[in-house]
């Protein structure tokens, strides 16, 4: 699991969880075709920018913009070993935190999907057989959020989640 800090004086800290948290609440709810979704390892994840300046959005009409974004890359190592020659889905999940919605957005290098995910729900990243142990892919992840409820520093804690069909 990624832990990833939100400050409100500008900048995106990016660092290591210190301890794996419980699994993430999703808005899915349900898991489909009744499997459990569960945690996948992804302690070979690592950020490759971990300290951001967030900067303001441009508003359309040059008025002034209340959200604040900033980017990083993400190099995702996903230990998949225990689930090789089965199928199912992955999905990047980002909890609900205390402070303001988070919204991220990313591309990939074309073994995960691109999408983005608000804070509180989790996306599809990957849909399929599982053929290795590790699934690998550089992410570039854009973070946005409203800087007029950011009155506090604000921990993110990314992970990723996986349903294997039965």
């Amino acid at each position: 699991m990624m832990r990833r800090s939100l400050i409100a004086a500008g900048a995106l800290l990016i660092a290591p969880a210190l301890a794996a948290p419980a699994l993430a609440q999703t808005t899915a709810g349900q898991s489909t075709a009744g499997s459990a979704a569960q945690r996948v390892d992804d302690t070979g994840t690592v950020v490759i920018d971990p300290y951001l300046e967030m900067k303001w959005m441009p508003k359309p009409g040059n008025a002034g913009s209340r959200i604040v974004e900033s980017g990083t890359r993400v190099s995702v190592q996903l230990n998949l070993a225990p689930y090789i020659g089965r199928s199912g889905r992955i999905y990047m999940v980002l909890p609900r935190g205390t402070g303001p919605t988070v919204r991220a957005t990313w591309t990939s290098g074309g073994k995960l999907l691109p999408g983005q995910v608000l804070s509180g729900e989790r996306a599809l990243v990957y849909s399929g057989a599982v053929r290795g142990p590790l699934l690998t892919d550089l992410l570039d992840l854009r973070l946005q959020v409203d800087s007029t409820r950011l009155t506090q520093p604000q921990a993110l804690a990314f992970g990723f989640e996986i349903e294997v069909d039965p």
